[in-house]
């Protein structure tokens, strides 16, 4: 992970806590690629006249924290720990996503009839229930044009007009047997 200062200068001390707490977050991490601080005087009437800009690049995003206060050093001792945050944020997210898991369809069964000409068909249930679906329920990489008898799929079932019907068909998971 790279550093680039801009604006004022900092005092050293400040500068080497700074890079020490920044560095610190790239430790075991490969997402932090390049990190920029800006500091600016601004004419802001409440918050004092010192701005701490700090921007950093990770995976295609931008995480940027700025603070504004009288004093530069602790615009810039807050616009770090705001950018702490800010990458701890991102990070729990992105681990959220991958814990997420797809679930499977409740219910199994095996393609009874496919009236490919009319864009239906049926499915009987492993519960022995005969189940219509339409062509646009099927997905998770199934053709419906090639779906074939007796083939095993998983399904999602909700009341329809005239019975239950399948809203959602996608391949069985591999690792449950037939019936």
């Amino acid at each position: 992970m790279e550093i680039h200062w801009h604006g004022p200068r900092f005092l050293d001390v400040d500068r080497s806590t700074a890079e020490e707490r920044l560095r610190a977050l790239a430790n075991d991490h490969t997402d932090l690629v390049d990190v920029r601080i800006d500091a600016r005087l601004t004419a802001h009437h409440r918050h004092g006249g010192q701005e701490v800009r700090i921007a950093g690049t990770s995976r295609g995003q931008t995480i940027v924290a700025a603070r504004t206060r009288p004093d530069l050093s602790m615009a810039l001792r807050e616009a770090v720990a705001a950018f702490q945050r800010e990458v701890w944020r991102m990070r729990h997210r992105r681990t959220q996503r991958r814990d997420e898991t797809i679930p499977h369809p409740p219910e199994l069964g095996i393609v009874d009839q496919v009236f490919s000409d009319r864009g239906y068909g049926f499915i009987l249930t492993d519960g022995g229930e005969r189940v219509y679906f339409h062509r646009n329920a099927v997905h998770g990489g199934i053709d419906f044009d090639r779906l074939a008898e007796g083939q095993r799929v998983g399904l999602n079932l909700e009341g329809g007009v005239e019975g239950p019907q399948a809203t959602v068909v996608v391949p069985a998971p591999p690792d449950i047997p037939s019936p």
